[in-house]
């Protein structure tokens, strides 16, 4: 399982960022100024320097967009407290949901799997008879 690591010092330039989410500089650029990223530090060049927590954001939106998740729902999950026991709920909820979806893709995945794993088993025992 993938390691996710927190904190909050800036330290990676967007083109780090970039290569460890696998996002587009534009695409992370966007979303700070949609405001779905904030308080990007900059370095004395007026390099922006993302944190880990940044990252860890920049996946959870990442992670959302791929189930259908609306900017507008991201920006309002996003604005919800994890302090509130309401919005907390309501954050757990949400997150339920994208699981049900993702579960989902992920069935609909393993039966596309199946079917060309098929597909090549049966070629292949035509291709050695021949």
């Amino acid at each position: 399982m993938e390691e996710f690591i927190y904190g909050t010092e800036p330290k990676y330039p967007i083109k780090e960022v970039s290569k460890i989410t696998n996002l587009p500089k534009p695409t992370i650029r966007y979303y700070e100024e949609i405001g779905l990223l904030q308080n990007i530090a900059r370095d004395r060049n007026n390099i922006r320097l993302f944190s880990d927590d940044q990252i860890m954001r920049l996946r959870m939106i990442q992670c959302m967009r791929s189930t259908g998740m609306g900017i507008d729902m991201i920006r309002h999950y996003i604005g919800l407290s994890n302090d509130d026991t309401i919005e907390l709920k309501e954050k757990y909820s949400i997150v339920l949901n994208q699981e049900t979806i993702l579960l989902a893709q992920k069935q609909e995945i393993e039966a596309q799997l199946a079917l060309i794993e098929h597909k090549k088993a049966n070629y292949k025992k035509k291709l050695n008879k021949v």
